[in-house]
Formats: C-alpha cells, sequence, structure tokens
C-alpha cells in the first residue's frame, strides 16, 4: 500500500505519542518528521538502485551547427547506461540505431586529436567549459558518430556526425536509458515514489529515526522491521527482474542475486 506524506508523519506522530495533526506543518514536530521522512527516502533511493527510477530518454541537442557533435544530458537524468544514436542515411530503408560507446576522456582526447584537421572529412569546434577555459575537439563529418565522452559530467562530446544528413546530431535520434533524479515534495499529497512493499521499509526506517532523533532512545521493533525490510528488498526492488547481460561491467543482474542490504 502507499501512503501520502501526511499519512507517514501521522502514523510516526502516533508512534512517538505527538500530537496529531491534520498537516505536516501544522507543529514543529511534524515538520522535523518530515525532514527525518526525507533523509531515510534519500536513503532509500542512494542505497537501492530502485527499478522505478529507471527511464528511456533522448538526449538535449545544441543546436549549433558550430557546435555539431555536443549533445547535454536532460536534467532530470542521473545517471546514464547506454546510448543509441540512429546513423540512418537517405538510401537507407530502415532504421540504423547503434549503441554509442564512452570512451574515457583522456583516451577520447588522443584518439580525436589524431585526426587531421586538413582532410576535407574533418572539422573542429571549440567550447568553453565553466572555467572558461577554451578547448578544441577534432571529429569527422561524414559518417555517424560511435564513441563519446564527456569532461563534466553533464555534456557529452561525441567523434562524428554526417553532415549530408544534418547540420548537428539530432535529439530525436538519440535513445538513452538511465536514472532520474527523484524529487521529494513537502507537501500533504506528496506520495513517495516507490513500490508499494517498500513503504514499509521508509515508515520503519523513519520511525526508528524518529525515536531516537525526537525521543533520544531506540525503536526495537521497527529497526527489527526495518532490517527485514531491507533484505525484502534486496529480492525486489522491481516487478519485472532483468536476466544478467553478457557485457564487460554488467550493470543490470538478476535481483536474486544482489547482496544483501540488511544492517550487521
Amino acid at each position: 500500500m502507499k501512503y501520502t506524506l501526511l499519512e507517514i508523519v501521522q502514523d510516526i506522530l502516533s508512534s512517538t505519542d505527538g500530537d496529531e495533526v491534520n498537516s505536516i506543518n501544522d507543529t514543529t514536530e511534524s515538520q522535523q518528521i518530515v525532514t527525518i521522512v526525507k533523509t531515510v527516502y534519500d536513503d532509500i533511493l542512494s542505497r537501492s538502485d530502485l527499478a522505478v527510477f529507471k527511464t528511456l530518454f533522448n538526449l538535449v541537442a545544441s543546436g549549433d551547427a558550430l557546435k555539431p557533435v555536443l549533445m547535454t544530458k536532460p536534467l532530470n537524468i542521473n545517471d546514464i547506461y547506454w546510448i543509441k544514436y540512429n546513423r540512418f542515411k537517405p538510401s537507407d530503408t530502415s532504421p540504423a540505431w547503434a549503441e554509442i560507446k564512452f570512451m574515457p576522456l583522456d583516451q577520447f582526447i588522443h584518439m580525436t586529436q589524431q585526426m587531421n584537421v586538413v582532410e576535407s572529412n574533418v572539422d573542429s569546434m571549440t567550447i568553453t567549459s565553466i572555467d572558461g577555459f577554451t578547448i578544441t575537439f577534432n571529429y569527422r563529418n561524414d559518417i555517424g558518430p560511435t564513441y563519446y565522452t564527456s569532461f563534466d559530467d553533464n555534456t557529452l562530446i561525441f567523434d562524428a556526425f554526417d553532415n549530408t544528413v544534418d547540420s548537428t546530431l539530432q535529439t530525436v535520434k538519440t535513445l538513452g536509458y538511465g536514472s532520474k533524479i527523484a524529487t521529494f515534495v513537502a507537501s500533504d499529497t506528496f506520495v513517495p515514489v516507490l513500490q508499494p512493499a517498500q513503504f514499509a521499509l521508509l515508515l520503519n526506517e523513519a520511525k526508528s529515526l524518529a525515536w531516537v532523533e525526537l525521543k533520544q532512545t531506540p525503536h526495537a521493533k521497527a529497526e527489527q522491521t526495518a532490517r527485514r525490510n531491507w533484505s525484502h528488498l534486496a529480492k525486489s526492488r522491481q516487478n519485472i527482474p532483468n536476466l544478467e547481460n553478457n557485457i564487460d561491467t554488467p550493470r543490470y543482474i538478476a535481483f536474486d542475486k544482489l547482496p544483501s542490504f540488511g544492517r550487521k
């Protein structure tokens, strides 16, 4: 079962013998519990890599012909797991999606610096970093991208684009998969983005922390239940389990193979 933030606060207040409230802002204590719930919610999300926060997305194109191989990560995306680009040409009869491989910055710069800008199929672009430094990247202009890198964890630089097809890399030709940024809204009606079974973990961890912070005493039952909730979460973080991928560094593995998150 899912609960609103007000219902969670009311449950914890009942546990701590706090005053009854009709809104999370009614008392100082209820506002303190909101902060506790947010702390626990953030901790659950950071520790458990929940599938509910995984999503498909498009990259943001530069829209600047002087920066054709520059794209940026959407503001609501936290991590990028993989990126595909449609290297479709007018002569193709179907889409030509290809996975674009990430390359560490130093290797990417070394590779692109070997490109000779004197050649007609090589161009360069200059960008200014947030610190004011000017950086030049070389790229191919006659093929679709194969590699990408990043120097600030937000801006993506690709090794190529086809100027016979587009003036820059295009948003609609990208497809990414990653995790989105979670938001916590301090309102009565806010419902944390969790699966129904995971609300028990949120409630018991928040209740345990509230007892320690507000009453200076542990809540043994809530702590015990939270440990069981963490153990259950390790095997039920998503409703449709993924099979283990055959890749160099697996990121998506069957959830029954994940470690236990129970307290030691």
